[in-house]
């Protein structure tokens, strides 16, 4: 069977390869979109995660992500949460998701900021923030060309970068707290309180007087990325992670639907003969879904080999953008697509496995 299966898919080249080239998409859809969307989100818990606060205090139900969080703190409440016994350092941020980069921008203040053990650490330059002056980390200065003095466009307007810091900060790039409220038109608010234990002897009972002090405020823990999913909510991510899959799984369903079905007619004597030598219904059904499930095994190879050079291509044009392309990724994206494809030939199997082989073989 394996030589005729091999045989029919050789017959029609440019079929195949079309068929393994769509089912290729499907599994580059998964892995790209998804590899973008998962390192992503891995870089910037790991970021927020080095920054080094024992907690971060939120609004009440709002996101980890910054870009879903608005300003609505009190700076005047960093006081507050400073007189709880154990706490030594409160830093308020505000941040501002900016479409024009798909990126954020943090407003501190560096006095209270480089307490944190995360602080910015400066690679050239200057350590100043005043004014209109930003400093922006190693990435994006390298992505955008940029040195010291040199100036930059954000969020519509002209800042001079002071200083470039090591990659690994929450964000990429940061300003004057008083700047960034001004410019948002937010004065005196804040979107997060990074805060840091005297001692990690005191972490939990930090964290619990903090609880019991401020319970309108969400406080989440920091000591790793999982805790961080865990105690936080991400709009939307569930669901556009089910969306990706369901369009791939979808191609690959109607890719092999279309050309096994179309391929049935071709052969409808081919097949009345096999029937007419004694091939039963399931020889005729796993003729087809073995020919199927070789154009998805091709097509998932092909489509893996190509995320991995997409990969490459991707990281190299955008250095600032993270794609994360694991193992279990690959098996996963490998499975549904065969999955895809297998659904897909199952009409088209029954169908010729039901041909009557008379009628089959006066077929012109």
């Amino acid at each position: 069977m394996e030589n005729l299966v091999t045989a029919n898919l050789r017959a029609r080249p440019t079929r195949t390869g079309i068929s393994i080239l769509a089912v290729a998409l499907g599994v580059i859809l998964m892995l790209v979109i998804g590899g973008i969307t998962q390192g992503t989100l891995s870089d910037y818990l790991d970021r927020t995660v080095a920054v080094g606060a024992d907690f971060i205090l939120k609004p009440s139900d709002s996101s980890i992500l910054y870009a879903f969080t608005s300003a609505t703190l009190p700076v005047k409440l960093a006081q507050k949460v400073g007189e709880v016994p154990g706490v030594s350092v409160v830093a308020p941020v505000l941040s501002i998701f900016r479409a024009s980069d798909f990126g954020l921008v943090f407003g501190i203040d560096p006095e209270t900021y480089n307490r944190l053990p995360g602080r910015l650490r400066i690679v050239a330059g200057r350590e100043s923030l005043e004014g209109f002056e930003t400093i922006v980390d190693e990435l994006y200065a390298k992505a955008r060309g940029l040195s010291p003095g040199m100036h930059v466009r954000i969020l519509d307007h002209d800042f001079t970068v002071s200083g470039i810091c090591r990659s690994g900060a929450v964000v990429r790039v940061f300003v004057p707290l008083s700047t960034l409220q001004e410019l948002s038109g937010s004065p005196d608010k804040a979107t997060v309180m990074f805060i840091k234990a005297g001692n990690a002897a005191e972490v939990p009972r930090v964290f619990d007087e903090l609880h019991a002090r401020f319970p309108g405020y969400s406080i989440v823990r920091t000591s790793d990325p999982s805790l961080l999913l865990a105690d936080t909510p991400m709009p939307g991510l569930k669901e556009f992670r089910f969306t990706v899959i369901l369009v791939s799984m979808l191609l690959s369903f109607m890719v092999i639907l279309l050309a096994m079905y179309t391929t049935i007619f071709e052969r409808t004597r081919e097949i009345g003969i096999l029937k007419s030598l004694g091939a039963s219904r399931a020889f005729i059904v796993g003729l087809v879904l073995k020919e199927s499930a070789m154009i998805c095994c091709l097509g998932v190879v092909v489509g893996i080999g190509l995320s991995l050079i997409l990969r490459e291509a991707i990281v190299s044009t955008f250095p600032t953008l993270q794609v994360k392309l694991s193992f279990e990724q690959m098996v996963t994206s490998c499975l549904l697509g065969l999955v895809g494809g297998i659904l897909g030939a199952l009409y088209p199997a029954y169908k010729a496995s039901k041909m009557d082989p008379v009628t089959a073989l006066s077929y012109e």
